[in-house]
């Protein structure tokens, strides 16, 4: 950056000092909170700063307070910067893992604080709120400052399990767990963790019917867990079908549409 170039002459040094940092450093989003610790300058000063730069269209504006540098449009990490703590999960994860191929037309991120749905620069995004203890099993997609956080495959597919209404369909998410090449320990350790016993109760069954490798000692536990109450395969469907006593599951999708779905 040529602080002498006609497009820098007409703004204070300042201003170019801050933009400069930004470019060493390789910061694209950052909050009015953070400027004001890198530059030691008050909260009135910094804002009043980056409102210019705003202005100028030097900076971009996400939301109050929050910021990126002008022309950053990576999607994840925009939304997983404007919600504190948050995580990309459900479909935008389901298709960041390549479990499905289905491109979602909004970004969803798992946040521990409520939060509006916002629209920054044509994308959208949905914030699913969930109680802090169930955020974990997470992995990092993107490098330096195009890392964001993700829930990882396992943690995915039992929150698309458990919330499907965040997902391309059911007979998506019965797909990604067939063809996922999932770890049934840890799915198991996160199922428990998470305490939704229908869940795991419909992928054991899932398993037994996919007669998928490695998944007996997941069925035995789960075997275990049961109680007496009858749960639908999909949870969005009708209550009715078949009931299956071994894993108390009401059959609302035929077990030859279950296999028809593989073939």
């Amino acid at each position: 950056m040529v602080k002498g170039t006609k497009i820098y002459q007409r703004i204070p040094d300042r201003y170019l000092d801050f933009l400069k940092l930004l470019e060493d450093q390789e910061i694209s989003v950052f909050s009015l909170d953070q400027a004001c610790r890198w530059t030691h300058r008050s909260n009135s000063e910094m804002q009043e700063m980056l409102q210019n730069l705003s202005r100028k269209g030097m900076i971009e504006r996400l939301e109050r307070r929050k910021y990126a540098r002008y022309g950053f449009r990576n999607d994840k990490v925009i939304g997983t910067f404007i919600a504190d703590n948050s995580v990309i999960g459900y479909w935008s994860a389901l298709n960041l893992h390549g479990m499905t191929e289905q491109i979602p037309n909004v970004v969803f991120v798992q946040s521990p604080r409520l939060k509006r749905p916002a629209t920054i620069f044509n994308v959208r995004y949905r914030f699913v709120h969930i109680l802090p203890e169930k955020i974990f099993g997470i992995t990092q997609f993107g490098y330096g400052n195009e890392a964001f956080p993700v829930t990882d495959k396992e943690k995915t597919l039992l929150d698309c399990f458990n919330m499907p209404v965040y997902t391309a369909g059911y007979d998506t998410l019965i797909l990604a767990f067939y063809h996922g090449d999932l770890q049934p320990g840890k799915l198991l350790d996160y199922g428990k963790r998470l305490g939704n016993l229908s869940v795991l109760k419909r992928l054991a069954f899932l398993s037994e019917v996919f007669r998928m490798s490695g998944y007996r000692p997941f069925r035995d536990t789960v075997a275990s867990m049961l109680n007496d109450r009858y749960t639908p395969l999909d949870p969005m469907g009708p209550f009715e079908g078949e009931f299956v006593s071994t894993w108390k599951i009401r059959l609302n999708i035929s077990r030859s549409q279950l296999l028809e779905l593989i073939q």
